[in-house]
């Protein structure tokens, strides 16, 4: 009979393997720097294991973080929030109750902990919306080919870049993606021990450096920051054709920096394509360019999928686009049914007030829809369609679209 519980840190080389092996990576050659990140960021109580005959055959990790959530144009603020990651079941014991054993145990402890809402990356789309988590945010991989040398359409002024090596870029890195949160909602915040892995800091001989770049305006202030790797084909015999660059992190604080950014990015001399994955669906790149099919937008997907755990706290959170009073029969029936009840949500762009309601309801939804909508990221109509919403007054599906709409699309930097 298999058991669920709690990991130690004396147990981290089996989990780890474990996780490793369910997740499609390599369960052996598990370096002493990759060791000393795991139990960097090693906290018992977030650590839960399926355990058979003393073998681990089940993992899920979570930390603690906070998200941005939209306070109006350009502002935002932080909600508490638990990141759900490393999920896996061994291929020797799935449907055997393990999965939702881990992930119920984990959801009640973050509701018990005071969690506002609780967020993941899907590895598979059918797996998670049974415990209550829905898509809420979506992001784009793009190519831009530079064989043409595309160029922006206004060089930007009282930008400079520079490049540092990755532990000086640590500090200044941080500090841009702390201001990007202020005013782009989506993120979550990036704990120093990803920093350091995301930047390979301590990584054994032979691991690729990344390249990193600061951008500093005319007051010397840094306001950008980006991070990429080059990776050469037969370009000896290829006249450099296949010179490609990928760009791992691009953050910038002002529209500026952001072009600033572009400009050096677009003028490093053997690159002749350059990759971003998972960036904002309605990144601005391909308008700055004199040719703005240089810039391809190759997949759009889902990207940060959300469960509401404290309904209220998470709609007070937030501002909304128009004045308006709306009452919501929220039908929860996932795992803990954490936002169930009729709410009246009487809210606009300075004020939001959410309370528990006996009036008749304008709207019935899933929580899983409000959670789709929550940042603006999906529009009210299509999860609509998709049976997640019923109009109950005339108009209230216009008006919620409108309340919930914001000025940009919600994207999340940090993958986790």
């Amino acid at each position: 009979m298999t058991e669920i519980r709690h990991v130690g840190e004396d147990e981290l080389l089996p989990w780890v393997k474990t996780m490793r092996t369910a997740l499609m990576s390599d369960p052996g050659n598990i370096s002493d720097s990759q060791l000393d990140f795991w139990r960097s960021v090693w906290n018992e109580d977030r650590i839960l294991g399926g355990y058979d005959g003393g073998r681990c055959v089940g993992t899920l990790r979570t930390f603690a973080t906070s998200y941005s959530v939209p306070v109006g144009p350009g502002r935002t603020v932080e909600v508490s929030c638990d990141a759900l990651t490393q999920v896996g079941v061994a291929a020797t014991h799935r449907r055997q109750g393990i999965l939702t054993g881990m992930l119920s145990r984990s959801l009640a402890a973050a509701k018990d902990r005071g969690d506002t809402i609780s967020l993941l990356r899907a590895a598979e789309w059918g797996i998670y919306g049974r415990f209550g988590y829905w898509p809420t945010t979506k992001v784009s991989d793009y190519e831009v080919r530079t064989t043409t040398r595309p160029q922006l359409r206004h060089r930007p002024e009282k930008i400079t870049v520079s490049q540092v090596d990755p532990d000086e870029a640590l500090a200044p890195a941080t500090d841009v993606l702390r201001r990007v949160r202020q005013r782009e909602h989506g993120h979550i915040d990036r704990p120093e021990p990803m920093w350091q892995r995301r930047l390979r800091l301590h990584q054994p001989p032979g691991t690729f450096e990344p390249v990193c770049v600061l951008a500093r305006d005319e007051s010397g202030d840094i306001v950008g920051f980006a991070m990429w790797t080059g990776a050469a084909g037969d370009w000896y015999n290829d006249s450099l054709h296949e010179v490609k660059i990928k760009v791992d992190d691009l953050l910038a604080v002002t529209d500026a920096a952001y072009a600033g950014l572009w400009h050096y990015l677009l003028n490093i001399d053997l690159a002749r394509t350059i990759t971003l994955e998972e960036r904002p669906v309605d990144e601005s790149l391909e308008w700055l360019l004199t040719d703005g099919r240089a810039a391809r937008r190759l997949r759009t997907g889902d990207g940060d999928w959300l469960r509401i755990l404290d309904l209220p706290a998470a709609l007070q959170a937030r501002r909304y686009g128009r004045e308006d009073r709306l009452v919501l029969e929220v039908r929860d029936h996932d795992s803990g049914a954490y936002a169930a009840g009729r709410w009246r949500l009487d809210a606009g762009p300075d004020h939001a007030e959410c309370t528990s309601s006996t009036e008749s309801a304008d709207l019935a939804l899933s929580q899983r829809a409000l959670a789709g909508i929550y940042l603006g990221g999906n529009t009210v109509r299509s999860q609509a369609l998709a049976g997640l919403i019923e109009e109950e007054t005339p108009g209230a599906l216009d008006r919620l679209q409108l309340m919930f709409a914001t000025e940009r699309a919600p994207w999340n930097a940090t993958g986790f």
